[in-house]
């Protein structure tokens, strides 16, 4: 299984960006639409959080930042040739996200689907802060495979999420995840990292799958 440190060589691999125009459904604090910017022709980029929206804006040049919901998008139909749910598909109604994302998409558009796999060891970590990940990434995966949309590619790859010591980690996910110190989950990160503590770095492994799909009725034009 290919280990990257970054998601936007496999981006690459699955689909031609250049001279596209992208909907980034989920982009938080811009860290892919950085990335993503000079790669495609437009890119739009939606999030609900106001505040990393504006965080977004200021630091990244380049990208249509806008608030905004995958469950009801504020475009017209048929505008973008590509939209990408970047880790953001299992965070809200995926059936109802999926088929905004079809109606947005030109008729020889894709959707771009990346998330974690339920087993990966950074997804068990955020389990611990968060006790429906699981369940919520088994119920999109179940979306993306309905039968509603052809899956054109898929695969499953790692990035290595590199830490310089346990202290440095257990802040990492109690920052972003609990806000605040909370001693029983960094027992429990303890325990399912196990041995792993004493490495130094600490090497945090996430297992992702990534889907280029499009509505069954369409044309597959777009896989490279």
């Amino acid at each position: 299984m290919q280990t990257l440190s970054s998601d936007m060589p496999k981006i690459k691999e699955f689909i031609q960006l250049a001279g596209r125009t992208m909907l980034e459904i989920g982009c938080g604090d811009g860290r892919l639409s950085a990335q993503l910017a000079d790669e495609v022709d437009t890119l739009t980029s939606i999030d609900p959080d106001e505040i990393l929206i504006d965080q977004a804006r200021k630091s990244i040049a380049g990208v249509n930042f806008q608030v905004g919901s995958g469950e009801q998008l504020e475009f017209e139909n048929h505008c973008f040739d590509i939209v990408l749910f970047g880790y953001s598909l299992h965070h809200q109604d995926g059936a109802r996200a999926l088929t905004e994302a079809r109606r947005v998409l030109r008729d020889d558009g894709c959707i771009l689907i990346i998330e974690p796999a339920p087993d990966g060891e950074y997804t068990r970590l955020v389990a611990v802060f968060q006790e429906n990940e699981i369940g919520r990434l088994q119920k999109t995966r179940a979306h993306i495979q309905s039968g509603e949309f052809q899956i054109l590619r898929q695969d499953v790859y790692v990035i290595a999420y590199p830490f310089k010591d346990p202290p440095a980690l257990y802040h990492h996910f109690l920052e972003r995840y609990a806000g605040k110190d909370d001693s029983q989950a960094v027992e429990k990160m303890k325990a399912l990292l196990g041995g792993k503590t004493d490495e130094q770095p600490i090497i945090v492994e996430d297992k992702i799958n990534i889907f280029l799909i499009k509505a069954k009725k369409e044309k597959a034009s777009w896989s490279r």
